[in-house]
């Protein structure tokens, strides 16, 4: 019987160790792709379901058809990482594997925008912030639109005074323009605000945002069209040549 017992307490330690040393299932478990981007060990098809890509041999101890999954474009200026490992903000939904597996994207108000200088960027996100007060969630990218392709044409997103109005030199600005008594970034006359709310970025994107609101059916028209009927400009067509720039603009900093 003793021996009975010894040859089982053998069995039972040998096993535990077979089980100890063998190679642990790495199923949603974090792996490292191509160029060190980091993965999850999901089945190759909900890789590709979920619109990544996949590596061999970087998941050890898995079925044939468990394989490194990364997906390195997952929102504008977003890749896809382990929760723990994102330094920005996250958001669920758009990366294959589990549920802390999410879509990391930069901090915003970190780095230039698309296309724009220091400068620049920073008028810009003055006015992306204002669109974020002045608009329903639903409106803010059309907003944005608009509001950046008119600040692109009028003044280059600066903040413009003006030599002909002495009054706008006082205040802080990136530029100095020349046309009637316009100034700001919006090129902005008296009669929107004072010299000193128009030389502010926050507050002459409001005022811009205030006389979009009053054009009719503003949110179905083209972006150009729009800028137009809120600036009333001498060259109509100007703002066609920046939608573009403008689109990728917002889309970053949104």
């Amino acid at each position: 019987m003793q021996l009975l017992n010894s040859v089982f307490l053998i069995t039972l330690l040998s096993t535990g160790l077979v089980n100890a040393l063998a190679p642990r299932s790495s199923v949603n478990g974090p792996c490292t792709g191509a160029g060190g981007a980091p993965g999850v060990c999901i089945s190759t098809s909900s890789c590709s379901s979920g619109g990544g890509s996949f590596i061999s041999n970087a998941c050890p101890g898995t079925a044939a058809n468990i394989k490194c999954c990364v997906k390195t474009s997952c929102a504008s200026g977003g890749s896809c990482k382990w929760a723990s490992q994102c330094g920005g903000t996250t958001q669920s939904g758009l990366c294959p594997g589990p549920s802390n597996f999410k879509c990391c994207k930069p901090k915003s108000g970190s780095g230039t925008l698309p296309g724009l200088n220091s400068v620049q960027t920073r008028n810009a996100r003055a006015i992306i912030a204002r669109t974020k007060k002045d608009f329903a969630a639903s409106q803010q990218k059309r907003a944005c639109y608009v509001a950046i392709t008119t600040a692109f044409q009028e003044s280059g997103i600066r903040i413009l005074a003006n030599s002909k109005y002495p009054a706008s030199l006082n205040y802080p600005h990136d530029g100095v323009g020349s046309d009637h008594d316009s100034v700001g970034i919006f090129q902005q006359r008296p009669s929107w605000g004072s010299t000193k709310d128009r030389m502010n970025a926050d507050l002459s994107a409001h005022f811009f945002f205030n006389a979009l609101k009053r054009v009719r059916g503003w949110q179905s028209l083209a972006i150009g069209v729009a800028a137009q009927k809120v600036q009333v400009s001498a060259f109509p067509d100007a703002y066609n040549k920046w939608v573009a720039k403008a689109e990728k603009v917002c889309n970053a900093g949104l």
